[in-house]
């Protein structure tokens, strides 16, 4: 499945989303956004538990959009009492592009030697395109802070937990020449000892997210979304790199995204 295909999907798949719930029952409500922030990208770039590698090296940043489906209807309807789960959950839908420049920091990159030249001359690229939902859980009381009838309550903190199908296009780079050549990368990268170490190919994979955030009111009928996500891939290629037989490559890759938004109410 291509690129283009996959954005098309995404974008009919939402607008699907979207028009089937504006048209549900009434006691429903719905809001739409986007969000924006950076992302950093644990991978097979950079050492293990370096933090340089892990958190502050290989980051990129990242763009999405957002609709969300709350089981209440919290704007017109904020004397009527429904249940615990639809007053403190709501499911999210979202789609959202990242992308991140690669390259190998530690020990082992710094040492004066062959192998610290073939990482200090490896770097990689990787793009994302996710599409997914995840569910909500708000501790404040959702039609409280909506309704904004509590002059007070300007922050609504939750966890979240969801999952996404990710499209990944990954690309690999080297100064001492040709990446698929003999002795270019690292050895335990190098497909011609080890094939299908190194792949600068596409795919499609999924990934399991954890999350925690809170909204701030901003008017009537908005707020400022602030959260953090972990995001865990069922593939180890995102990044282009899987040395099967390393003992350290014990993990598939994952990120985490620090990011800001804002959220409008639809009704």
């Amino acid at each position: 499945m291509c690129l283009k295909k996959l954005i098309k999907i995404s974008t009919l798949t939402l607008f699907l989303i979207l028009s089937l719930n504006l048209n549900a029952q009434s006691e429903k409500s719905h809001e739409i956004g986007f969000i924006t922030g950076s992302a950093s990208f644990t991978t097979d770039y950079g050492q293990r538990n370096n933090f340089k590698a892990n958190v502050g090296g290989n980051v990129g940043m990242g763009i999405g959009a957002i609709y969300y489906l709350n089981f209440t209807d919290y704007r017109y309807r904020w004397n009527l009492r429904t249940s615990y789960f639809a007053e403190h959950f709501r499911v999210r839908a979202e789609v959202s592009y990242m992308s991140a420049e690669l390259e190998h920091f530690g020990v082992y990159a710094e040492k004066q030697s062959a192998g610290g030249e073939q990482l200090r001359a490896h770097t990689g690229k990787t793009y994302l395109l996710n599409l997914g939902a995840q569910l909500e859980f708000h501790l404040v009381d959702i039609v409280d802070f909506g309704s904004r009838r509590i002059p007070d309550l300007h922050w609504s903190p939750y966890v979240s937990a969801g999952a996404f199908v990710d499209y990944y296009n990954p690309s690999i780079k080297s100064t001492l020449g040709d990446w698929r050549d003999p002795g270019v990368l690292f050895p335990k990268w190098d497909n011609n000892s080890y094939p299908g170490a190194a792949k600068d190919e596409a795919g499609i994979t999924m990934s399991a997210t954890l999350g925690v955030g809170t909204r701030y009111k901003l008017g009537e009928y908005s707020d400022l979304l602030i959260e953090s996500r972990w995001q865990y891939f069922f593939s180890n290629y995102v990044d282009g790199l899987n040395a099967k037989d390393d003992p350290a490559n014990k993990f598939n890759d994952w990120l985490l995204w620090v990011h800001v938004g804002y959220v409008y109410y639809l009704n």
